[in-house]
């Protein structure tokens, strides 16, 4: 009997987080405090869109070379502004200097540093009650569901690691989201401080490890004069020429970006909370290739309470009160109806009134916006309830899909399963010392697609002129045709324009029937490594408990090659090859043994060795930053340091089961 294999290429994780997607702040404040900051960073230029780049591969690395240093990549290039800062050394020196998390955190400085002392501070004991309040829930709900691969088939996340001794949050990176002033009157946008939840050993560095959890603070950059903005704008020009430790010292100095006021907690529009919450393996969920859910929460400061408390998530609508109140899911389609808001919706900088939204949203992988979870707007209108509006004037929403496809990804659940890495946008550079469990490319292709926009209106905002601030579906953007993995029309107007490059055609493989006019993804039309070889129908359905794929087609590989299947971890399917003599778009990887490796993991082994004892050797598709997988894939690093295709819970980091907290 044939073995069940799991493949796996031998790749480093790095976390992720919100870099993307934020709900609605309070007023700008007129006159923020002064806040010591402390937090790493390093500058990430942008490049040529990763849609017109994904049919390319990247050059091969000399044999045996070792994996890229922490700063992966090049400084951006003079007169262009830093929009991305993951450098690890940067940011080390960064924490160092005040924006470690538990200063920015508690306003105090000097904050203790390790969770267990930092779960007794009121300002981080207000949101782990919460966010174990919501775990606890789950558990209720779903009995299956625990912290034990040996004893539950539904992995929860383990809410004794945000009170443990040797966890801490981790800053991976500082995001200029200048951007974002549409969404603040005011200010001139956002400065992003991303967190992830990650815990060491003194021991071994193969029992340290990151966790699939973030948090982000979003800090409003207040405009108190008209030229506040260029200000800004040139300030960030001026650090993407910097590096090392002068690119810290710039950014925490008093003409920097990051100066100890633009810091302040008072400038906190709020702190967001991405969370993999649960997670079940393909043995449980063998049609969808497994099944793992996220938590998105947001928190304000209340300053007289002195502690966080729950704020509603920015355009993100409470679906089941919506549901029970028709006269309020009424409004809200007279609200969607009003000619103001359908322009600010095609633009992509509406703001849904509060009286719609939810504080609390969960979002679910595999299958992205195939699921409906991911989709509240979908749930709560058919396109024929948009039947009547005028798409006339608009130039991105053309049609009811259309319009339903931009409200669905302006909500949280809609942005973080939007071209993402399983939920996440920014994931974090990894250690070079890390030759295991590692990936390549630390953002989400939406993030790099997403960076030539976000460049563009700072350099406008540095020369004074007016900035464009309309927004590109997060799936797609405005770039055409579409490279490999990238998401195409299927006929419904509104896509009509996202065409796919020579040699690849607009795929429907895992798109629900109801949805088979809309958006499809761009693959070859004859079939390669790294390619799906499992062709579903998707019954979709509000509780993500009750989507299935029916009826699966196993469909053709390359010659010599296999077809690996959902049931052993593989989201539609994907075709993988021999290690030997590879075309360039392949690269070796490795296999593990499903049932051995799963047993051995069970028993408390260290992932790594688990590994060592259960792997063989496969051909899988080669990518890097700018040439990404598809959806549901990760780039992940080989043992030559190369980047390979994976499913992302083939990853250590990328899963909450497996890691003891002991």
């Amino acid at each position: 009997m044939r073995p069940r294999l799991l493949w796996l290429a031998i790749a480093t994780l790095a976390g992720a987080a919100f870099a993307g997607c934020s709900r609605r702040p309070p007023e700008p404040p007129s006159a923020p405090g002064h806040d010591p900051a402390r937090a790493g960073v390093a500058p990430a230029a942008a490049s040529a869109p990763a849609s017109a780049q994904r049919a390319s591969h990247p050059s091969h690395p000399p044999d045996g070379a070792p994996p890229p240093p922490a700063a992966q990549h090049d400084p951006s290039p003079p007169g262009r502004p830093a929009l991305l800062i993951t450098d690890r050394l940067v940011l080390a020196a960064l924490e160092a200097s005040g924006l470690d998390f538990a200063t920015v955190l508690t306003g105090a400085p000097r904050a203790p540093a390790s969770l267990a002392a930092l779960s007794r501070t009121g300002a981080f004991a207000s949101i782990a009650q919460v966010l174990a309040g919501d775990l606890r829930a789950i558990q209720r709900a779903d009995p299956r569901s625990g912290t034990s691969i040996a004893r539950h088939a539904h992995r929860l996340f383990d809410a004794r690691w945000l009170s443990a001794e040797r966890a801490r949050f981790e800053l991976i990176g500082v995001v200029n989201r200048m951007d974002r002033r549409p969404f603040h009157a005011g200010t001139c946008g956002e400065t992003r401080l991303v967190y992830r939840l990650a815990y060491a050993s003194p021991a071994s560095l193969d029992a340290t490890s990151r966790l699939p959890m973030t948090l982000g603070f979003e800090l409003l950059a207040p405009a108190r004069d008209p030229r506040s903005c260029q200000r800004l704008a040139r300030a960030w020009t001026r650090a993407a020429g910097l590096s090392g430790a002068e690119l810290a010292r710039y950014l925490t100095s008093a003409e920097g970006p990051l100066a100890p006021p633009a810091t302040d907690r008072a400038n906190l529009a709020q702190l967001v909370v991405n969370l993999q919450s649960v997670r079940w393996p393909s043995t449980v969920r063998p049609d969808l290739g497994g099944h793992a859910e996220y938590l998105l929460r947001a928190f304000r400061w209340d300053e007289r309470a002195g502690r966080y408390l729950p704020r509603p998530l920015e355009n993100t609508p409470d679906v089941a009160r919506l549901s029970r109140d028709p006269r309020l899911r009424a409004r809200l389609r007279a609200w969607l109806s009003a000619p103001e808001n359908l322009a600010r919706l095609d633009r992509g900088t509406a703001l849904l009134p509060d009286e719609f939204l939810a504080e609390k949203a969960l979002s679910a992988t595999p299958h992205g916006l195939a699921r409906r979870v991911n989709r509240p707007f979908r749930v709560l209108f058919a396109p024929r309830d948009l039947g009547g509006l005028d798409f006339s004037a608009l130039s991105r929403v053309r049609s009811p899909e259309g319009l339903l496809r931009r409200l669905d990804q302006l909500t949280c659940p809609g942005c973080h399963q939007s071209g993402s890495v399983a939920g996440f946008h920014l994931l974090g550079a990894e250690d070079p010392a890390r030759l295991h469990d590692a990936l390549v490319a630390a953002e989400s292709p939406h993030l790099v697609e997403d960076l030539p926009r976000r460049r563009a209106l700072v350099e406008a905002l540095g020369r004074g002129a007016p900035p464009d601030d309309q927004v590109p579906f997060p799936e797609r953007g405005d770039a055409s045709p579409g490279g490999y993995g990238a998401r195409c029309g299927l006929g419904d107007e509104s896509f009509a324009a996202w065409t796919c490059a020579e040699g690849l055609s607009c795929s429907a493989y895992d798109v629900p029937r109801e949805d088979r006019t809309t958006v499809g993804v761009c693959l070859p039309a004859e079939p390669q490594i790294g390619d799906p070889c499992q062709v579903a129908s998707l019954v979709a359905h509000p509780d993500p408990h009750r989507d299935r794929a029916t009826a699966p087609e196993v469909g053709a590989c390359p010659p010599a090659a296999v077809c690996n299947s959902s049931p052993v971890g593989f989201p539609g399917g994907m075709c993988t090859g021999r290690c030997g003599a590879l075309p360039d778009e392949v690269v070796c990887g490795a296999i593990a043994v499903l049932d051995p490796f799963n047993r051995c993991l069970a028993r408390g082994t260290l992932f790594t060795e688990c590994l060592s004892r259960h792997v063989m050797p496969a051909g899988l598709r080669r990518c890097a930053r700018e040439v990404p997988c598809r959806e549901d894939y990760v780039c992940a690093r080989t043992g030559a340091g190369e980047g390979a295709c994976i499913p992302p819970y083939f990853l250590f980091q990328l899963r909450v089961d497996g890691h003891s907290v002991q």
